[in-house]
Formats: structure tokens, C-alpha cells, sequence
């Protein structure tokens, strides 16, 4: 029993620290409503991602769902969030406990909100854990270990991670464990722990996994190279194993990780191009030392570094060592761009800078007995010159510059003690530690207050907020609710709060967006080019809605679109309703089944422009590299209107310099065109030239805002369509802001008179779908055989059964499921599970069996080797 003591002893301890660092975020959670959870990110992906997937899985739904966006494999698609991640599964299950014992319900968004900071603590405490242990590894004293635990742990950038996007935090549990496994390895020749933490940060997220991957190749080149003394494996021959325990580690999580690299491989962003600085500047937020955005070193590291009598010493040297090369890499931008997967600089791996600095500051208190005052003053003035001259030229004071001359004079305290009574020395050593750790506390309580509780946080992420119109109130639900009664399930509703796209998850209702880091490519396509539906708010991490176009609410089996009462972007044949206070809900006079059967075919490589595409699809199929040519193409009406410039002037074809805010081109339409079409579809090319920056394509009155060109999250799209009316003068006018140089050409007018539309309305038959736990069942009722043609996104990995027999479903629609059925079909079963599922849990098993056999293998070759010498 006496055993379980001391470790249970550092569980507390470590527990006990982890409140206390959370403390400020408590205080300010109770004192103020002010939610651990950010308002961007945090509020508008990860807690809806959080109560979607907690959802579907409390309900026997785990891999393709058709309200997760238009429908699609969610447990593919977020496993860069928390389909596959450990930490999130677990709280899932605490939490369908809790539920089942009724001490929680999940279907409140503020039990998700709390949660966030309790498992927060909870994390921060294995961290601390984690850490200590591998500092137990490298054979530093309890105090030292304890002070490496509680730095790096309770650093401002596990905070920044936690409260944005908290599946990033988990990093800080499993590099120190990445760590100790190819220590332990070095050390003792053995390979289990290291094989463990492999498959675990495999599976557990697939783009950190490369972080990992990273990191420990610099570690591990740096120990082959230099070598400790009580290494057991030495260099080259350290490779073989480590290569095979690797593969294996990999190998076990195939189960999780192939599905996570697939999601990444599906996914389409535009290659970023944009510049890179090959230095960044210094200045405020790029000054690691003080009041940064990312992340803040304390003062004692540039003092350890300076300290060149420590050097000496294996550990200390590696981590200076690792410290030095990980402060100049923050300031290369090329360095970010490795770690991202040589795309856009992304500032993620400094947890690796926390760490290492963390172990350079716990190595440098193991021998702090070891300094001479001269010494310890000398390497302390410039260490505190940086910071206090840092607090001058910086516009705010943090109070913690304050506790700087007290960590000092304690550790003068510790040095003079020690050359005069030695008895003592270790009691106020412990002072000194619990000195640096209060340092650091104070640091990360600034950090939260002025770098995460900012103004935009106080205002936008709190209690008040989260119940507030802006994001989620029990009228908006209370309407959410109408309109899913008066529907069909199969169809759909149009709504989101605001620019909140994840409204769906949280509202629990069959919409038309999503925002996530990753999708399926071919909904991307099917969105930005096949039917160039525009986004009023540019981002390659959303889509929304259906441009206010008929054609398509039809064709995804809108029935309702609810706006607030000073939007006005409803597509035509949307009738109002209802209105409910600011709320207005309009229903589509022509709702087309999510279920049509057609034996037209038509052939997607002939169709040129978004209204033929939509137009296919109403009369019948479209098909890749089969079926006949369209026959009833829309007319291209650019050349029967006139253009004229307004406070702008043409400087080539395509060019245009706005000279006024608004400025811009003006199409005047002749009567004839106005009388024969209801809406128009306005191709133009559009494009910012330098000065590079955000702009607004105003079209009567529909403000469309683009990112800058060196934008991450641009679409890369610049031919944009509009659906559009002309003004009461027969105009469309492009307005631009703000002034400059652009490129602008228009490229195509058409015309819609809704025939199309109103034809496949009046010729539908009700076929029907229904979704439980994943499958779906399609009803059909009489028809003539062909294609059936379900609007829900086609995944590989789907199958079909038609009345017993099995028939392979295809991609139709751009990105919608078809399926081949005889006139007499009456029902479709349709499964999904993700490709090659069966086969990587079969191959993780058989890589879990053989990481066993070969770690125990390997660790009694040694064993024998050890005995012969």
C-alpha cells in the first residue's frame, strides 16, 4: 500500500497546482459568466461539433449522417476535431453516464460550455504528470521535476490551445510521454511504451501526429549524436528497432489514423503562395520574453542560458541546446510553414519551445546549488534588462515584471544560505521553485486576462451571449421546432443565427451549412465551381445556404428558409409565412422530394455554366463521361445589355480603377429581358490588385466580401455568380470598395424564368427517405425505372441493397447519390461505413499482436546480450 502513496501523493499535488492555475478562468466563469471558450472558434466549431457527435453516438449513428452540413461521413470528415480523438471519447462517456443518471443533460449547450474547463483541469493535471515523469526519467530531483511539470503545463499557450480549439492541448500530455518513451528506450532498451504512445498519437489526431513525428526526430537525432553516459542503445544502431517500433505503433492505429489521413488527403484548399518574411520582426507580439499573444518565457531562461558553467552538465546542455534552436526558429516563418505540412505558416508547434525551455529552467534549478552569487547576479541583469526594457518600449505594464526582483532576491537568498549553512539549503531551494512557479501562475493569469479574456471575449463569450439572439435563444429553438414538425424529415430548412453556420448542430435540425477545417473535396467542388453558390462571407472553411437561388433550394429539398427581418436575401417563390417578433419564415412554393427517379440522362462534361447544371438536374440526371447533351441551354445575354463605369475608369479589358468608394460598372437591361425573366445570373471575374487587401463586391445591394489574396482561408475562387434582380431603372450595379485597382470583367448574364423549375415541381412523384442510427431506408412510390436520385452527398464506401439485391450506388448531381432501379423497385436500403474499415481494424489488431511479440523479443535478446558480457 505504501507504494501507491507517493504517486497518489503527486496526483493530489499536481491536481492541487492545476486549480490553482485555473483559478482566474474559475473566478471570472462564476464572478461573470465569462465562458472558457472562445468566441470564434470555440463557440462556432468546437462545442456544436461536441454536441453533434455526442448526439449521433448516443443514438447509434458513428459514421455518415445527412444533417452534418448536406450530409455526409462525419467520422471521417472531424477527425481532425474529436471523431477519433481519446480525451473526447472519454468525456462522451462520463458524460452519457452523468446523463443516464440524470446529474447532467448534454442537450444543453452550458453543460458543454462547463465542461470545457473541468476537463481542462483534469488535462492540465496529466500534463504535470506526464512531465514529472519523464523529468523522473532524465533522474532530476523531485523539486526540479515538479517545477518542469508545473511550467510547462501551466504555460500561456496550453490556455490559448484549451480555450480555441482544445483537442490542440492534448500535445501537452502526449510529447512529454513521446519523450520518455525514447528516453527510456536509450536507457533501458526497451520498446513497449514507445510503440503505446506512437499508435495512441497516431490515432488520436493525424495532424499532430506529424508534430510528433517532428519533434521526435529532433530529439531523438540530437540524443544518437550526443549520447549520455548510462545510454544502453547508441548510435546507428538505435535505428532498426526504433524504425520497426514505429512502423508497428503506426500500425495499431490504422484503425483511427488511415480514416483521419484520408479526411486530409479528400480535403481541397488552393496552395498558399502568398509572401514570406524569411525573418520575422521584433516587437511586441513576436517578443517571447514579454506580454506576447503566443506564448511567454520567463526571465530565468536567458539567465540558465548565460549560465555557461552549467553547460557541463548532459541534460542542462540539451536543453540550452534545444532552447536556443527553438527561440530562433520562432522568428522563421519557414520553420511554421514545415510544421504545417509546408503550407501557410501556422504558429502550432510552440508547445515544443514551452517544453524545452521548461526543462532548461528545472535542469538549471537541479544545480543551482552548484552557482556562485557573482555568477547568478551577473547572468541576471540582462536576463531582467530584456524584460524591464521590454515593459518600456510596450504600451501596457503586466503586474508579474513586479515578482521578477523577488524570484531574484529568493534565489540570492537560496545561494547565500548555501555557503553558510547547508542544513537549510534544501528548504529554501524549495522556496526558490515554488517562487518560480507563483512566477508562473502570475504570468498565465496575465496572459489569460489580457491575450484570451479580451474585449471581443468579454463581450461575445459569455453566459449572456450564449443565450442571447446572436447565437441561441428558446425562441429560435421554439421555431426550429415548428418548422421541423411541418416538414417532411427528409427535407430541409434554411437558418442559421447570424454567421453562425454550425447552427444546425446545436439547433438540431436538417440545414444547409457547415463550418469545419475540413470537407469532403467534392463538396467543395459541387459548392465553389460546379454551381458557384457565393458565400457572402468568403471562407474556404464554410459553406451556407444556396446564394438565394430556387433552383437549388428545390433540388436539396429546402422546405422552409427563416431569415431575421432586416436580412432580405430569400429566393424567389419563397412566400412569407410566418413572423415571430424579428423572425420571418418563408416556405418554398415549389419543394421538390429529396427522392427523384429519372431515365433522362445528361452528360456533366456538356454543360458548361451553373443555370444549364441546375436545369440538368431538374429534367433529369447528370452523369460523368455518359449520357446525351443537354439540350435546352441558357443563353448567354451579356452582349444585349450596356455597361457603363461609375466613379471608376477602365484601364485595359478587364481592368478597373475605383476612384470612389461603391464605385464601380453599371449594366443597364433593355425591357424585353426584365419582362421575360424573373431572376439573373451575373458571371463576373473579380479580383483585388495591389495594394493587396480585404474588399466588397457590392450587387444591388448584396455586399459580398472577399478575403485579401495572401489569405489562408480564400476559396481561390475569383469567377463568382450572383443571382440578382435589377432596380426599379432596369440596373445592376457592381459597386467596389475600397478604391484601387481591380480586375473585373463580366462574363456572363443569364436569364431564369423558373419554367424549368415549375415543370419538375408539377411532375414529381413522393418518394420519400428516412434515417436510423446511419442507415437509410428510401421509400419509392410509382415510377418508370432509371435513376434514383437521392440529394444526399455520395461517399465511397456506400452500398445499396433494392429490394434484396445489391446494386452499386454511383455519383451523380455533381456530388449528389444515384442509384440504377427497375420500373417495379419499391424500396432502397442504403448503408454506409467508411473504405477499408474492416481491413484497418484487422490490421491494427494483427500490428497490436505483433508490437507485443516483437517488444518482448527484442527486450530478452537484450536481456541475454546483457548476461554474455
Amino acid at each position: 500500500m505504501r507504494r501507491y502513496i507517493h504517486p497518489i501523493g503527486f496526483i493530489v499535488l499536481f491536481l492541487c497546482m492545476s486549480l490553482i492555475g485555473h483559478a482566474y478562468i474559475l473566478y471570472r466563469f462564476f464572478a461573470d459568466g465569462l465562458l472558457y471558450t472562445g468566441p470564434n472558434d470555440g463557440m462556432e466549431q468546437m462545442v456544436p461539433i461536441q454536441m453533434f457527435l455526442y448526439e449521433k453516438w448516443s443514438e447509434g449513428t458513428f459514421f455518415y449522417a445527412t444533417d452534418f452540413g448536406l450530409g455526409g461521413d462525419f467520422f471521417t470528415d472531424l477527425s481532425y476535431y474529436f471523431s477519433t480523438n481519446f480525451i473526447f471519447i472519454l468525456t462522451t462517456s462520463v458524460t452519457c453516464l452523468l446523463a443516464l443518471l440524470h446529474i447532467v443533460d448534454p442537450k444543453d449547450m452550458m453543460y458543454w460550455f462547463t465542461q470545457a474547463w473541468v476537463v481542462s483541469i483534469l488535462k492540465c493535471t496529466g500534463a504535470m504528470i506526464a512531465t514529472y515523469y519523464y523529468a523522473r526519467q532524465l533522474k532530476l530531483q523531485h523539486v526540479a521535476s515538479v517545477v518542469f511539470a508545473v511550467l510547462f503545463a501551466m504555460s500561456p499557450l496550453y490556455f490559448r490551445f484549451t480555450v480555441y480549439w482544445p483537442f490542440f492541448s492534448d500535445v501537452f500530455i502526449l510529447l512529454p510521454l513521446l519523450l520518455l518513451s525514447i528516453e527510456r528506450f536509450l536507457k533501458s532498451g526497451k520498446l513497449g511504451l514507445f510503440i503505446i504512445i506512437t499508435a495512441i498519437s497516431f490515432a488520436n489526431n493525424f495532424y499532430f501526429a506529424y508534430y510528433q513525428v517532428l519533434m521526435g526526430l529532433i530529439y531523438y537525432s540530437l540524443r544518437v549524436f550526443h549520447p549520455h553516459p548510462d545510454d544502453q542503445k547508441r548510435g546507428i544502431k538505435t535505428v532498426l528497432p526504433l524504425v520497426v517500433a514505429a512502423v508497428l505503433g503506426v500500425g495499431s492505429s490504422l484503425f483511427f489514423f488511415f480514416h483521419g489521413a484520408r479526411s486530409f488527403f479528400n480535403n481541397q484548399r488552393i496552395p498558399f503562395d502568398g509572401d514570406m518574411p524569411l525573418i520575422e520582426q521584433f516587437n511586441e507580439n513576436t517578443n517571447l520574453f514579454y506580454d506576447n499573444y503566443l506564448i511567454i518565457i520567463s526571465f530565468v531562461v536567458i539567465q540558465a542560458l548565460l549560465t555557461f558553467k552549467l553547460y557541463r552538465h548532459f541534460y542542462f546542455r540539451l536543453f540550452a541546446i534545444l532552447s536556443i534552436l527553438t527561440i530562433i526558429a520562432a522568428f522563421i516563418p519557414y520553420v511554421d510553414s514545415i510544421f504545417n505540412g509546408f503550407s501557410a505558416p501556422q504558429n502550432r508547434w510552440h508547445y515544443l519551445l514551452a517544453f524545452v525551455t521548461s526543462g532548461l529552467i528545472a535542469t538549471y534549478i537541479q544545480h543551482f546549488k552548484s552557482l556562485s552569487r557573482l555568477t547568478y547576479i551577473l547572468t541576471a541583469i540582462p536576463a531582467m534588462a530584456i524584460v524591464f526594457m521590454s515593459a518600456s518600449m510596450n504600451d501596457r505594464v503586466v503586474w508579474w515584471i513586479y515578482l521578477i526582483p523577488i524570484v531574484f532576491l529568493i534565489g540570492l537568498l537560496v545561494l547565500t544560505i548555501e555557503h553558510h549553512d547547508n542544513k537549510r539549503c534544501h528548504f529554501v531551494t524549495v522556496s526558490f521553485a515554488c517562487a518560480l512557479i507563483v512566477l508562473q501562475f502570475a504570468m498565465s493569469a496575465v496572459f489569460i486576462k489580457n491575450q484570451i479574456f479580451h474585449t471581443d471575449h468579454e463581450k461575445r463569450a459569455n453566459t449572456f451571449y450564449a443565450h442571447a439572439s446572436l447565437y441561441n435563444t428558446p425562441l429560435q429553438q421554439s421555431l426550429v421546432d415548428q418548422m421541423n414538425a411541418d416538414k417532411r424529415e427528409d427535407e430541409r430548412i434554411d437558418w442559421r443565427v447570424n454567421e453562425q453556420d454550425n447552427t444546425p448542430m446545436y439547433q438540431h435540425f436538417k440545414g444547409m451549412s457547415l463550418y469545419s477545417s475540413i470537407f469532403d473535396q467534392q463538396l467543395i467542388e459541387f459548392y465553389y465551381r460546379y454551381l458557384m453558390i457565393n458565400l457572402k462571407e468568403e471562407s474556404v472553411s464554410r459553406y451556407q445556404s444556396t446564394g438565394s437561388r430556387s433552383n437549388i433550394a428545390s433540388l436539396l429539398s429546402v422546405r422552409y428558409l427563416m431569415e431575421k427581418d432586416y436580412q432580405h436575401q430569400q429566393p424567389a417563390h419563397f412566400e412569407k409565412v410566418h413572423q415571430f417578433g424579428q423572425y420571418v419564415m418563408y416556405e418554398n412554393q415549389y419543394p421538390l422530394p429529396a427522392v427523384r427517379v429519372s431515365h433522362h440522362y445528361y452528360n456533366a462534361e456538356d454543360l458548361t455554366t451553373p443555370i444549364d447544371r441546375e436545369h440538368a438536374m431538374l429534367d433529369g440526371v447528370v452523369l460523368d463521361h455518359q449520357g446525351q447533351t443537354y439540350p435546352q441551354k441558357a443563353q448567354n445575354l451579356v452582349h444585349e445589355v450596356e455597361m457603363t463605369t461609375l466613379d471608376a475608369q477602365r484601364t485595359r479589358s478587364d481592368g478597373l480603377t475605383v476612384t470612389k468608394p461603391n464605385g464601380g460598372v453599371t449594366l443597364q437591361l433593355p425591357e424585353t429581358l426584365r419582362e421575360q425573366y424573373e431572376d439573373f445570373y451575373l458571371v463576373v471575374y473579380f479580383k483585388r490588385n495591389a495594394p493587396d487587401s480585404n474588399s466588397t463586391l457590392d450587387v444591388n445591394g448584396y455586399e459580398n466580401h472577399r478575403l485579401f489574396n495572401n489569405s489562408k482561408y480564400r476559396t481561390g475562387q475569383n469567377t463568382l455568380l450572383y443571382r440578382v434582380q435589377p432596380d426599379n431603372n432596369g440596373q445592376i450595379h457592381l459597386g467596389i470598395s475600397p478604391t484601387g485597382s481591380y480586375q473585373l470583367r463580366i462574363q456572363g448574364l443569364y436569364g431564369e424564368d423558373y419554367d424549368t423549375l415549375k415543370q419538375a415541381y408539377h411532375q414529381q412523384a413522393p418518394h420519400h427517405y428516412e434515417e436510423h442510427q446511419g442507415k437509410i431506408k428510401v421509400h419509392l412510390a410509382e415510377h418508370s425505372g432509371g435513376m434514383a436520385v437521392i440529394n444526399i452527398p455520395y461517399r465511397k464506401g456506400m452500398t445499396a441493397i433494392v429490394d434484396g439485391h445489391a446494386v452499386i450506388p454511383q455519383k451523380v448531381n455533381g456530388m449528389m447519390t444515384g442509384i440504377k432501379i427497375g420500373p417495379h423497385a419499391k424500396q432502397i436500403d442504403i448503408h454506409y461505413r467508411p473504405p477499408y474499415f474492416i481491413t484497418m481494424i484487422v490490421l491494427s489488431i494483427i500490428s497490436i499482436i505483433s508490437s507485443i511479440i516483437y517488444s518482448r523479443w527484442y527486450q530478452h535478446k537484450q536481456s541475454r546480450k546483457s548476461e554474455k558480457h
